[in-house]
């Protein structure tokens, strides 16, 4: 049972991924090549996560397969994995997050991370996150650990799940976490918007960005990254997502990202979303993320159906270069630039 396991997982992974480095970097539009970086990939192991996350996860399998998503599972959140996703996709660099979220999507410990993304530092970049499920007596001591994992090698800034770690996203209790990410010079991605994941809060308090307005406030210097742009992926609607843009607009220290918009549950309204951003004047503010990898090809499937939006919406080349790799590359102090790009910027030509 375990070498079929084993034989399923690498035949899934061969069917969505090369583990060769494409010829060109990034997607073609109109004959040009613009690069991409994706901000949001998971990495972990099935035994890191609640059982509630395991069934949701295997329930995608056929029945007869689904005994086997264990160890697909571990293959495809293994970093040479991951790299092979974006090898596929013609991604370049990606962020990856660790996880504290032990009763929704369980755990990917920032060490864990630190470890899996020096394996591949030029192209994949840590975000280390802490555990809230005990704040009121530990607090100090979360604090202290995020202060040394955001220090550890290859992490580049901090991960935030309120709805997935039962916080308020106006918990002024949490506030020392901006402050480090103030001190540190670390962005900090934050989920925004629902999820379907069991254990979420859906309540508004856990998704609406606008309730981070006092701590976007307090924090001029802290880089709050508004992940999902507040999709209401639960209800597959735009519920928050106005409230996310006027964060932006407002706020020189706020940006979006558009995760999971182009995958199968964004398919009805990523068109809806893709001409508000564009039609608030953000797209200087926006950073192309997938939520990956969930299954073979996902790297890829995401991108394409994000830029076919982008192109049927009227985006010029260079509003598609912002959002897909220069936003990033500006934010992350020139991280997501390929060698050859470096050396040309270099030599001024």
């Amino acid at each position: 049972m375990k070498t079929i396991s084993i034989m399923l997982a690498s035949l899934l992974v061969l069917i969505g991924c090369s583990s060769e480095p494409p010829p060109q970097w990034g997607v073609e539009i109109e004959g040009e090549w613009i690069l991409v970086n994706d901000l949001h990939t998971h990495t972990g192991t099935w035994d890191m996560m609640p059982p509630g996350f395991q069934n949701r996860l295997a329930n995608r399998a056929p029945d007869a397969f689904r005994w086997s998503f264990g160890p697909v599972t571990d293959w495809l959140l293994n970093p040479d994995s991951i790299i092979s996703q974006m090898n596929n996709a013609g991604i370049y660099g990606a962020g990856v997050f660790a996880l504290y979220s032990p009763h929704t999507t369980g755990l990917a410990p920032n060490d864990f991370v630190s470890e899996r993304v020096m394996t591949h530092p030029d192209r994949l970049y840590g975000f280390a996150s802490f555990r809230a499920d005990q704040w009121n007596l530990d607090s100090a001591e979360r604090l202290a650990e995020l202060e040394r994992a955001v220090q550890l090698p290859g992490m580049v800034g901090i991960k935030l799940a309120h709805a997935h770690q039962q916080i308020r996203l106006d918990d002024e209790r949490i506030y020392g976490v901006y402050e480090i990410s103030a001190r540190y010079g670390k962005p900090m991605y934050i989920h925004t918007g629902s999820s379907p994941n069991p254990g979420t809060r859906y309540e508004a308090p856990y998704a609406d960005a606008a309730y981070l307005e006092d701590a976007i406030k307090k924090h001029p210097e802290a880089i709050f990254i508004l992940g999902h742009t507040g999709y209401d992926t639960k209800n597959k609607a735009l519920t928050f997502v106005d409230n996310a843009i006027e964060l932006a607009v407002k706020y020189d220290n706020v940006y979006l990202e558009p995760g999971a918009l182009g995958a199968e549950r964004g398919e009805l309204v990523i068109d809806d979303f893709v001409t508000r951003l564009k039609n608030a004047n953000v797209l200087s503010k926006v950073i192309y993320g997938s939520d990956g990898v969930q299954m073979p090809g996902y790297l890829k499937e995401h991108l394409e159906n994000y830029v076919a939006a982008m192109e049927r919406n009227g985006y010029t080349k260079e509003e598609m270069r912002q959002v897909l790799s220069e936003n990033f590359i500006r934010v992350f102090g020139g991280l997501g630039t390929p060698p050859n790009q470096i050396a040309e910027a270099d030599t001024g030509a």
